[in-house]
């Protein structure tokens, strides 16, 4: 089974943002939320509607695939008419039936970046940093953790403009670990494992041995725990590398008792070998995923997909 895809594959080709923003990461700034007064609401519109008023120039790449009930974080890029990703701009999500009716919004969107210090960025997340600099966050409540669609307005040269519609959500054949839960009690490989041989478990360059020595096995329900599955050679969604990047850069701002735990998605990091248990045990068909869990071993955030330095250490800071 392969892990799905969820973030656009015009990544592949893509370079520096465009639109009327700074694609520099160290220029802009962490994060910054639009307002909903700039947007206008969704009572009285359907999908037809809005694109009529806001022309759709632009394309809305999902990062995520589950979905819950109420405010459920969706990260997500913009990507131009030539294929770049619009970094910094104004954004709102609105969501919808797949018929296009039922439009509901606006939901304001966070443009962020990774946050990532130099000396946290990995060989292996040089390449993806080129490609995704930065992306956004929306919190839409749901009624439905059905897969339905989503819609964007952004503010470009001053004006709003709409993107063409896309999945929200996916249909999955296992549930991810939800928050609130206990989190599963399985073991996960150990530089031990392994007599010392890090490549073996872990695909980033350098590898991120502090990561690598707890089993989490012996940890859960004792101390908190952010468990981190990700594969940064092998991504599929150009995210792992950073992720993994940001949790190194959280581990070692950490005060407190805290494991950080990093697991691969492939046996023998091999895609056609099949994806490793642990993903199995925690319901995981993407990539990546953060759980942060608590010192009693139940889960109290969870992140799929892309996550900055800030989010991840206001997680942390709920559980140390």
């Amino acid at each position: 089974m392969a892990v799905a895809v969820l973030l656009v594959a015009a990544l592949g080709g893509c370079g520096s943002g465009s639109g009327d923003s700074n694609s520099s990461q160290s220029a802009t700034p962490s994060a910054s939320t639009a307002k909903p007064e700039q947007f206008p609401a969704a009572k009285g519109m359907s999908l037809a509607d809005l694109r009529q008023r806001y022309p759709a120039v632009a394309q809305l790449a999902p990062g995520a695939g589950a979905l819950s009930k109420g405010p459920t974080r969706m990260p997500f890029l913009v990507i131009d008419k030539n294929g770049k990703p619009v970094l910094g701009a104004s954004v709102a999500l609105y969501t919808l039936r797949p018929d296009g009716s039922g439009l509901r919004g606006p939901f304001p969107a966070t443009s962020r970046t990774f946050g990532l210090k130099p000396a946290f960025i990995s060989q292996t997340a040089q390449s993806d940093l080129q490609a995704t600099k930065g992306f956004y966050t929306a919190d839409p409540v749901l009624r439905s953790t059905k897969p339905a669609n989503m819609v964007a307005l952004v503010r470009l040269d001053g004006r709003l403009v709409s993107t063409t519609p896309a999945p929200l959500g996916a249909k999955f054949t296992r549930t991810p670990v939800q928050v609130g839960q206990q989190a599963p009690r399985v073991h996960t490989q150990t530089l031990t494992d392994v007599g010392g041989n890090a490549k073996a478990i872990d695909t980033r360059v350098p590898p991120a041995t502090d990561m690598l020595k707890d089993d989490l096995y012996d940890v859960l329900g004792k101390k908190p725990v952010v468990l981190v599955f990700a594969t940064p050679q092998l991504c599929q969604s150009r995210v792992c590398g950073p992720v993994v990047d940001v949790a190194e850069q959280v581990k070692s701002q950490t005060k407190g008792d805290v494991a950080f735990i990093h697991n691969e998605i492939y046996n023998d990091n091999n895609p056609n070998k099949g994806l490793r248990p642990q993903l199995g045990a925690y319901g995981l068909e993407t990539e990546p995923w953060i759980f942060v869990i608590d010192r009693t071993g139940k889960v109290v955030q969870r992140f799929e997909g892309a996550l900055s330095v800030d989010e991840l250490k206001q997680a942390v800071a709920k559980v140390s």
